[in-house]
């Protein structure tokens, strides 16, 4: 029997107006406007029932108009659905695994089927884009950026079920980059628990993955690498340490060696918050596959000892992005430097205080968020709003916080988070230290899982009921730059806004049933 595992917190118009005639959807002509904040006027309407039939709706448009091969894309321009951009441009049998793309969508149908059990089609979805997530999965375990369904495909890939041999070097390697595998197998899992394990190829392709993970693990280490062809060599478990400096020619206060045994890729990586990722996934994993619980549980307390070891020693007790087999702070691309990664710092602590929340036998895991806001705290800036990519080991001057780069080939020395140059990365981002220390605090005396407040639950719902264009679909008004520059400017379906919304009017129309009872018009 299927058991209702808790929901995870972790545009023009169309032409397509035959949706709305199905006579299992949402009929609702009104046009009144719940805005955000008025809660009389949203408490005077049937907002749950509003909330399941976008959702059904939505999820119908999406699937049977804005999927390929069951995939998605990031964008897909509203009038030309043959437009269709991930960070590059896709043709029409190319689709994105890497967030926000085909996995994301995978796990918000499996949230609204059930949610929404009474809608049988709800599983349906879920199961094709899982099905395109089974035709991206390759020969060594994991996902890559893509998928490409083409007899030949160009976007190449050692696909485990439709290449017979591989011979695209780097495409035979596991991406755990940008969350690709970890999301993609939580969705994979996710859906072979909603269909009761009955779907073959589903129940095989988890299998397949998790069984490979498990050999991606550092032995005695813990961490993970970027990436993975086969199964990791052990690691010392070693401290986190300051690299050895080299002098002052590089022109900051401190430069290091940028000569290493090993590929970046194979060293323990932190890099684009990937802590947080591998927790989910392994949590996911030890929930819905309860024979294997212990192995799952024994990878989760692995993990948690390494992140604390990778925590720096005073007099910056936080987190880099890359790590040598010394575990001291590593160079990886031109412009990724050894220092302290405000980014990542922030998604290790998320990760620990997630593995706290989990496990409250292990005050470690929180203790080593407090020393780490003790030091980012002092770190922050432009009113506490925002938080450098990059600040240089073993140096607190204001001078040296902000730096991008001093690697020969790289960018020259900046003390800027704005390069004139490659503007695809993100140098400052927005400080979490604030949401962090609240939930440091709430979990000293409260362990349940983190979530929104039902009045912000149903202010959001409020929002994507009322933004909802013929109860069906979100747009999203796009001007692309950068990569992305060749893309048509004017109004495109969003995947992220869609994976929003749809979790949204998910987990409301759960918890009206349950802890938010109250908010149940």
């Amino acid at each position: 029997m299927k058991k209702l595992l808790a929901l995870v917190l972790s545009p023009a118009l169309s032409t397509f107006a035959c949706v709305a005639t199905n006579t299992d959807l949402e009929s609702d002509d009104s046009q009144s406007s719940i805005e955000l904040g008025e809660a009389e006027q949203a408490a005077s309407t049937p907002l749950r029932q509003k909330a399941l039939g976008r959702m059904r709706n939505a999820a119908k448009f999406f699937h049977d108009f804005v999927a390929r091969h069951g995939g998605y894309a990031w964008h897909h321009n509203a009038t030309n659905l043959s437009e269709r951009w991930g960070d590059i441009q896709l043709d029409e049998d190319q689709i994105m695994i890497q967030s926000p793309g085909t996995a994301d969508v995978t796990i918000a149908f499996v949230e609204a089927a059930l949610a929404d059990p009474a809608t049988p089609a709800l599983e349906t979805y879920a199961l094709d884009a899982a099905m395109a997530l089974r035709h991206g999965q390759i020969k060594s375990g994991g996902w890559r950026l893509y998928a490409d369904f083409k007899p030949t495909p160009t976007l190449k890939g050692c696909y485990l079920n439709t290449t017979a041999s591989c011979s695209c070097g780097g495409c035979t390697t596991t991406s755990y980059d940008d969350q690709v595998t970890q999301n993609a197998l939580i969705a994979i899992m996710r859906t072979d628990h909603l269909l009761g394990f009955a779907d073959a190829a589903i129940s095989g392709s988890s299998s397949y993955a998790r069984a490979r993970v498990e050999t991606s693990q550092f032995p005695t280490n813990g961490g993970f690498p970027q990436g993975f062809s086969g199964p990791v060599a052990a690691r010392p478990a070693l401290q986190a340490s300051y690299p050895p400096s080299i002098g002052t020619s590089c022109g900051l206060a401190n430069c290091y060696a940028n000569a290493y045994t090993n590929e970046y890729w194979d060293d323990p990586t932190l890099n684009d918050n990937l802590a947080t990722a591998f927790v989910e996934m392994l949590y996911w994993a030890r929930e819905i596959y309860p024979a294997q619980a212990a192995t799952y549980q024994a990878m989760l307390t692995a993990y948690g000892d390494f992140l604390r070891r990778a925590q720096m020693p005073q007099p910056q007790p936080a987190w880099a992005q890359q790590y040598d087999i010394q575990m001291q702070p590593r160079w990886a691309r031109s412009w990724e430097v050894p220092a302290i990664a405000g980014q990542e710092s922030q998604d290790v602590m998320w990760a620990l205080l997630r593995l706290y929340q989990l496990d409250p036998s292990v005050p470690a895991n929180r203790a080593a968020v407090g020393t780490a806001l003790a030091y980012l705290e002092t770190v922050d800036h432009a009113n506490d709003t925002l938080i450098h990519r990059y600040i240089e080991l073993d140096d607190t001057s204001p001078s040296n916080i902000g730096f991008y780069t001093v690697k020969p080939g790289g960018y020259p020395v900046q003390f800027s988070p704005a390069p004139p140059t490659y503007q695809n990365y993100g140098w400052v981002g927005p400080s979490q230290l604030a949401a962090i220390h609240a939930e440091y605090d709430r979990l000293a005396t409260d362990t349940t899982v983190m979530k929104r407040s039902c009045q912000q639950l149903r202010a959001d719902t409020a929002q994507a009921v009322d933004t909802a264009i013929n109860n069906e679909r979100w747009i999203t008004t796009y001007s692309p730059s950068g990569p992305r520059s060749g893309a048509t400017p004017g109004d495109y379906y969003d995947t992220s806004k869609f994976v929003q919304n749809m979790r949204t009017l998910a987990e409301f129309v759960v918890r009206t049933t349950t802890d938010c009872v109250a908010w149940n018009y």
